[in-house]
């Protein structure tokens, strides 16, 4: 049996000993400045802490090389050292931690921590701990790392396949994706937000209800949707099924990209972190388009990376072609991911351009048949192309997440402007003005979308990974895919869904990068170099699982609570009633439970326009957290009450506050005394036990009234 020299394990723990006792002073450094410019500075927003961050991670930078070049590495001889290298790796850890760091200020006031400086400091510490695995990674296996050009040629075979695809183990992964999913919906059987609009699009649209489709709401995910509708899904299962099945196949697209780049191994790893990705879980189940077309831009990514080394593969632009179409017409914008794709294909093969020419125009052929016809579909069914509505966003002067006060003002407000063909001028200075706010709120929503250290692993995988020649490795589309989203939709509009192409990048980069950081480890530890090569993935995987029934619990603690709103609608109001309510997603969700279509009421700060404002054949829905984050004028409504409006029912959740009912004083009364003259009040065992949570005063609903 081979044995090892204890001397290389031993240098190794002392290495890391050094390391972490350095990481302690690092550490030191980063509170104190941290305490002592939140001290000084006094941020009153995420501008001031970002600055903060930077300035702490800089002294601390500092303070890491001098120790870490004189000490930690000291056994390596001055010529390896590489000042460049520290700083490329200091850089990528300032970015893991400032991230971390924004994410966590703004994340842990949720959980009830109100103390800001112990919130601050929890925040930096979690930043910190996150940042230290990239950083000695870096330090080890590439700053002070001799023999890297050695290592580099060995990384190569490492990640090449050297074998054929096999099908039986991510056919096994996609069953282990299924089956999470069907679990995580017994747990959490929630549909909320966009995927409501989405719904009722193709429900109405198969039902033949054409006249009454909002055509904002669109795309070809609804056409998609209408194939479950059509086969007898119901309300709440069409739109699961219609994510589900895109969302378990996409485990098959990210597996041949990885194998094709870097082997079996990363293949396998990454198919397990899309089937075990609770982002990717979650939205899988939510009724929500973005399984649908992240499905076909992995397969346009992995078609460009076959036609990178085979322009003339048949399969190849049949999979960009098909996958880049599924994606435009579902997100318009994906048409700036082709155009850039083009001239990047041209770069990285000049010697065979013309080739590339010929592919470019057999995909643009593909998606341009394909998008006619959609057109085509939509003007016979509505007398419009359907390609471009939600473009309108471009022209509003504040976004939901950024300003959710201004923008419900903006948008359902009784001075909301009509709406007019946007001002090309106009657009880019509304657009200037919204991107600061978009580019922090990307720098505090990324960690949570990628939720685990595989983008550690992706952000080493070219520190580790052996220099290659574009035609050897046609990573470019994957490059393209993963960073396309950051550079654009900050620019835009942002919401953390539209990140799922970089979660996409991160996992097939990361896994490569998680396998090879396992290698380069198992030769400094060689005693256990099995456990040690797989390490990195293992715990990423390990890291994920317990996310997943937490996430679970999280969507149905924010959201489950419109299930027994909408019970209470569909066994209380008949269908002639007009359900009105607060916007974005809330009274719209509700409804959707009952069965029901709903509309957002007007954004004003006088309760007797808003009073005034509700027909009298409608009842109003008024939720408080919607009312603290876009109506607090309001607040007090849900107190002392609608001029000339009863309280017919109240809900108090823990984590959503009250949810009350509102209708018309007259109406009520006629309708009781209506009821008291003919058949009198029922008194329903059904309509008790919906109500058992409902705190109901003396005046308002009587179990069993039907108004």
């Amino acid at each position: 049996m081979e044995m090892y020299p204890m001397n290389q394990n031993l240098k190794v723990g002392w290495q890391v000993s050094r390391f972490s006792l350095v990481g302690i002073s690092n550490t030191a450094v980063d509170f104190i400045a941290t305490n002592i410019l939140y001290f000084l500075l006094a941020p009153d927003d995420d501008s001031g802490l970002l600055l903060i961050s930077i300035i702490a991670c800089l002294i601390a930078t500092a303070n890491s090389f001098v120790l870490n070049s004189r000490w930690t590495f000291a056994e390596v001889s001055d010529a390896d050292h590489s000042l460049s290298r520290f700083l490329a790796t200091a850089g990528v850890g300032m970015l893991v931690n400032t991230a971390i760091f924004l994410f966590l200020m703004r994340h842990l006031p949720l959980s009830g921590l109100t103390d800001d400086y112990v919130a601050l400091n929890l925040a930096r510490f979690g930043g910190v701990v996150a940042a230290m695995g990239v950083t000695f990674c870096g330090y080890r296996l590439w700053a002070f790392a001799p023999g890297l050009a050695a290592r580099r040629r060995t990384a190569d075979d490492d990640l090449q396949p050297k074998a054929v695809f096999s099908a039986g183990p991510f056919l096994i992964l996609m069953a282990v994706a299924l089956a999470t999913r069907i679990v995580v919906l017994w747990m959490a059987p929630v549909i909320y937000g966009d995927a409501v609009n989405y719904a009722w699009v193709a429900r109405l649209t198969a039902s033949g209800h054409l006249e009454t489709v909002d055509l904002f709401w669109h795309s070809l995910f609804d056409f998609w949707q209408v194939l479950f509708v059509w086969l007898g899904a119901g309300q709440y299962a069409a739109p699961v099924l219609a994510s589900l099945i895109p969302g378990v196949l996409l485990v098959w697209p990210v597996a041949l990209i990885t194998w094709r780049l870097y082997g079996n191994r990363a293949a396998g790893l990454s198919a397990a972190l899309v089937a075990l990705h609770p982002r990717l879980v979650e939205y899988s189940l939510n009724g929500y388009a973005e399984s649908f077309y992240m499905l076909g831009a992995t397969w346009a990514t992995y078609g460009l990376v076959i036609l990178a080394r085979e322009p003339r593969r048949l399969t190849a632009l049949l999979a960009a072609g098909l996958g880049l179409s599924a994606w435009i017409l579902v997100r318009n914008e994906a048409l700036l991911f082709a155009a850039i794709a083009i001239p990047l294909a041209l770069l990285s093969q000049r010697h065979m351009w013309r080739e590339i020419v010929r592919s470019a125009v057999c995909v643009a052929i593909i998606v341009s048949t394909l998008v006619v016809a959609y057109a085509f579909t939509n003007l016979v069914l509505w007398g419009e192309p359907g390609l471009v509505q939600k473009g309108s966003n471009l022209a509003r002067e504040h976004v939901e997440m950024l300003d959710p006060h201004e923008a419900a003002r903006e948008t359902y407000g009784v001075t909301a402007p009509v709406a007019q063909q946007p001002d090309a001028t106009a657009i880019v200075r509304k657009l200037a003005k919204r991107w600061p706010g978009n580019i922090r709120y990307t720098a505090e929503r990324l960690p949570g979308m990628l939720l685990s250290p595989i983008i550690l692993f992706a952000l080493l995988l070219p520190i580790l990974g052996p220099r290659r020649s574009s035609s050897a490795s046609p990573t470019w589309p994957v490059i393209l895919l993963a960073a396309w989203p950051i550079a654009f939709y900050p620019l835009i509009q942002l919401e953390p869904r539209m990140l799922f192409p970089t979660l996409i990048g991160a996992i097939i980069f990361g896994s490569a990068g998680a396998l090879l950081a396992g290698q380069r480890l198992a030769g400094l530890v060689p005693r256990h170099r099995t456990l040690v090569q797989w390490a990195p993935g293992f715990v990423t995987l390990l890291l994920l699982l317990p996310l997943i029934p937490l996430l679970a619990w999280h969507s149905g603690s924010e959201r489950g609570f419109h299930r027994e709103v909408g019970t209470w609608l569909a066994e209380t109001l008949p269908p002639n009633v007009q359900i009105v309510g607060d916007g974005y997603g809330y009274v719209s969700a509700s409804a959707f439970w009952a069965g029901r279509r709903a509309e957002p009421r007007m954004w004003t700060d006088d309760k007797e326009i808003l009073a005034n404002s509700v027909g009298d054949n409608a009842v109003l829905i008024l939720y408080e957290r919607y009312l603290r984050e876009a109506n607090p004028e309001l607040l007090s409504s849900l107190d002392d009450g609608l001029p000339g409006m009863i309280r017919i029912v109240e809900f108090d959740f823990p984590r959503i506050g009250r949810v009350q009912a509102w209708r018309h004083i007259d109406v009520v009364e006629h309708v009781r005394e209506k009821r008291r003259g003919t058949v009198g009040v029922v008194d329903s065992i059904s309509q008790r036990n919906i109500l058992k949570r409902a705190s109901t005063p003396a005046n308002a609903l009587i179990p069993g009234d039907e108004i």
